[in-house]
């Protein structure tokens, strides 16, 4: 059974690979709370299902899909550097079209891709089971995204990018165009995202506008879940954790659904796992510490500062 419920952790964790990428470049790379990778999951869904139903070829309409989400991305970065939105306000305005764009892009509110083609479509023909299929397929879209996001990563642009994310100012300083960064972060991060809807879209056989409602926390409990596993700054070991961050969410999930969860219940443990992931990692060893008397002086000091220096940068 455990078996079972690994290939299962696979099957569908690889396919949410590239969403989770995207989550990492716009907010661990860049340090943007973009929440328009959520919409952009919608929008590639939609024009993956679409283009597949017209009989496009898979690599077209995943191509494609990555495009429309890339605009997706474009549109929030346009709003944040014109007009001087604060890029979290920008990004729930574009996701919230977004949602608009799928009904518009698909003319209803689903879409059935029984009997077209889709990237999961050659498995038959080899010989494989569809799992098997799918499996092979997001093993080399995560080896591809990951070699991509490995070498985009270490070129000059790539460090100018993770320069303007860690400390805009120390980047301006030093003549980066941190405007032209973040338009292009946005953009690849997005389309990353929209890649992944187009796969799930494509692997379950369906579109379906609700499928976007709260992805963004499942790519997110995914990435933490990785980060919890390297303390490395190194983008190679980075990528690798991320890769099994989401595999060991969808394990968690499959063994949950298991034993009997009530699947109305799944959005709150996902929820909950971002959490208590994020706590671990944050206060894990400031509570370890409060077991002394400094200890308990020193995580009072530290509560004080971050109420003194905390600030929440103005929306309008």
């Amino acid at each position: 059974m455990i078996w079972n419920l690994f290939e299962i952790a696979v099957q569908v964790g690889l396919l949410y690979v590239p969403l989770v990428l995207g989550i990492y470049l716009a907010m661990g790379v860049m340090s943007l709370p973009d929440l328009t990778l959520q919409g952009s999951f919608g929008v590639g869904g939609s024009t993956a299902a679409v283009l597949a139903v017209h009989g496009h070829h898979p690599l077209v309409s995943l191509g494609l899909a990555m495009l429309a989400g890339a605009a997706t991305g474009l549109v929030t970065a346009i709003l944040h550097m014109t007009l001087r939105l604060n890029v979290l306000l920008a990004s729930i305005l574009v996701a919230t079209a977004a949602y608009s764009m799928c009904l518009v892009i698909m003319s209803s509110g689903n879409v059935s891709l029984f009997g077209s083609e889709t990237a999961f479509s050659w498995a038959a023909d080899a010989g494989l089971s569809y799992r098997e299929g799918t499996i092979v397929t997001g093993v080399v879209v995560a080896a591809l995204l990951g070699a991509a996001m490995l070498w985009f990563l270490r070129t000059d642009y790539g460090l100018s990018l993770i320069a303007s994310g860690q400390n805009i100012q120390t980047a301006r300083g030093l003549g980066v165009r941190t405007e032209s960064r973040q338009a292009v972060g946005l953009a690849v991060a997005n389309a990353f995202a929209a890649l992944s809807g187009g796969l799930v879209v494509h692997n379950q056989g369906f579109m379906d506008v609700t499928i976007q409602n709260g992805v963004i926390v499942i790519g997110l409990a995914g990435m933490m879940l990785g980060l919890s596993f390297t303390r490395s700054s190194r983008v190679l070991p980075i990528v690798l954790a991320l890769v099994a961050g989401v595999v060991v969410y969808r394990f968690a999930v499959a063994a949950s659904l298991q034993i009997g969860l009530d699947p109305n219940l799944l959005q709150l443990l996902t929820a909950a796992v971002v959490v208590v992931v994020i706590a671990v990692r944050s206060q894990g060893r400031s509570w370890l510490s409060s077991l002394t008397t400094s200890g308990r002086r020193q995580r009072r000091i530290a509560r004080t500062r971050f109420y003194e220096e905390d600030r929440v940068a103005s929306f309008i």
